[in-house]
């Protein structure tokens, strides 16, 4: 089945909807990047009166939800499966980058973003026991935007060997286009190499 269906998938159509992907969770960071700044202005040296302030509690689980998304949509793209959107496929059918993907997939496990996913995000994996349950895997911010970089880095590797050349130009394009929300993400994204100015 996974033979057939690597075989039948056009590269074409996997390396869009790939760079789809990771054009939602860039816009999903430049979400959270704007709450982090709010909750920065509202924190105090207070713990006592931060823990009581409802609006900074809000932007805080926020923030979190954000998080929580960009950790598994990344930990998805370090998947290696067949028939699914993820760098692992995307190498394949390029027959190129196996050493990037490696490094990608390493980080993700590293870092526990596939644990916190798996356990704590979604196809959540039940412990049979109470005792058995453990805490929630605690990722920084930067190691989010490390994860981010890796990704983005690895997916201009893709469109370089797909696009050619003026790949680069046309990402350069799209980053201009980052803070403009009219266009979902992924459909930016997909049709980046028909950006003009």
């Amino acid at each position: 089945m996974s033979k057939s269906i690597f075989k039948a998938t056009e590269i074409d159509n996997l390396i869009s909807n790939l760079r789809g992907e990771v054009g939602e969770i860039i816009q999903t960071w430049t979400l959270m990047r704007d709450f982090y700044i709010l909750s920065s202005e509202l924190q105090t040296d207070d713990f006592q009166k931060d823990i009581k302030n409802q609006e900074l509690n809000r932007i805080n689980l926020i923030k979190k939800k954000f998080q929580d998304e960009i950790i598994s949509r990344l930990s998805e793209l370090g998947h290696k499966s067949y028939g699914k959107v993820n760098f692992y496929f995307a190498t394949n059918k390029l027959k190129s980058l196996e050493n990037e993907f490696k490094d990608f997939e390493k980080f993700i496990k590293d870092n526990n973003l596939k644990a916190k996913r798996d356990e704590f995000i979604s196809h959540k994996k039940l412990p049979p026991t109470w005792n058995e349950h453990k805490a929630e895997h605690r990722i920084s911010y930067l190691t989010t935007l490390k994860g981010i970089a890796k990704a983005l880095i690895l997916m201009k590797k893709i469109d370089s060997i797909h696009l050619g050349e003026n790949s680069n130009q046309q990402w350069n394009k799209m980053r201009k286009k980052r803070y403009d929300f009219s266009v979902p993400a992924k459909a930016g994204y997909l049709l980046l190499p028909y950006l003009r100015e």
